[in-house]
């Protein structure tokens, strides 16, 4: 049986891999995310068979049950997608140690754990794509963890591209930069009832089927990266040219950070 696995599946970037992997004649996808509701909405979007798992990735449990799940099933993946992902914008005390150490569980151990549980069951030519960010490229003052988790995934993705070589399995590492998906609906909240304005210029906003649409070309040809539009390209090319403290300093004073957090 030859699937695809796709986390994150119920929205966004997930659901897109969903939607355009939908005719590359799988027998299953399995997609993995949070609420029945939404994962039926993508069910009924796809022709082919959809097997769906509404649960939480931070918790040790449903990992395990994924893991159950491969072992028993034996699938050939042919493609892991981790879209699997949160953000949260604010100051280290506004966003809170909860939410930072629950990103890194979702951002960076959930990525490691399913796809390094998937592996055994991949086989020569599969493809494994893993959701990072222009924001892995540079320190991001008021969005320090998420862009710390975002470094994690682009240097694990880079490596594990290299020790796979000899498998003939690709790792394509997906850095997409302000895209219009619900991340900015969870990312602003502070709490229920607060909303921070951390980023305020998004300088431009991309489509996200046009960003999975070159992610899945990449992955294709087994390219390492996938950086869609000219914007995204130049930002990662510049950063890694400009002192590090300029680039953090840049980044206030396009967002007028200085001024929102004066004297907080």
């Amino acid at each position: 049986m030859n699937i695809a696995v796709i986390t994150g599946a119920s929205s966004g970037m997930g659901r897109q891999f969903c939607e355009q992997l939908d005719t590359e004649g799988f027998d299953e996808i399995w997609g993995i995310g949070l609420g029945k509701e939404k994962m039926e909405e993508v069910k009924a979007n796809l022709r082919t068979k959809f097997r769906y798992f509404d649960m939480d990735l931070t918790v040790d449990k449903n990992l395990q049950i994924y893991k159950n799940t491969l072992d028993e099933a034996k699938p050939n993946v042919k493609w892991l997608v981790n879209a699997s992902g949160f953000g949260k914008f604010g100051r280290y005390d506004e966003i809170g140690v909860e939410n930072n150490t629950n990103m890194i569980d979702l951002n960076c151990k959930a990525l490691v754990y399913i796809t390094e549980t998937t592996l055994p069951y991949m086989s020569e030519g599969a493809r494994i794509v893993q959701i990072a960010s222009v924001a892995g490229f540079q320190p991001i003052p008021y969005i320090a963890v998420y862009g710390a988790t975002k470094a994690f995934v682009v240097s694990y993705s880079r490596a594990l591209n290299v020790e796979l070589k000899s498998r003939k399995i690709s790792v394509t590492c997906v850095c997409p930069f302000w895209t219009k998906t619900a991340f900015f609906d969870r990312a602003k909240k502070i709490d229920s009832k607060t909303s921070n304005q951390v980023v305020t210029n998004y300088i431009v906003m991309y489509q996200p089927e046009k960003v999975i649409k070159k992610a899945i070309k990449d992955a294709k040809k087994r390219k390492e990266m996938s950086i869609y539009g000219f914007i995204a390209r130049s930002q990662v090319r510049l950063v890694k040219l400009l002192p590090t403290k300029l680039v953090m300093s840049t980044w206030m004073k396009q967002q007028n950070l200085k001024e929102k957090y004066k004297g907080k």
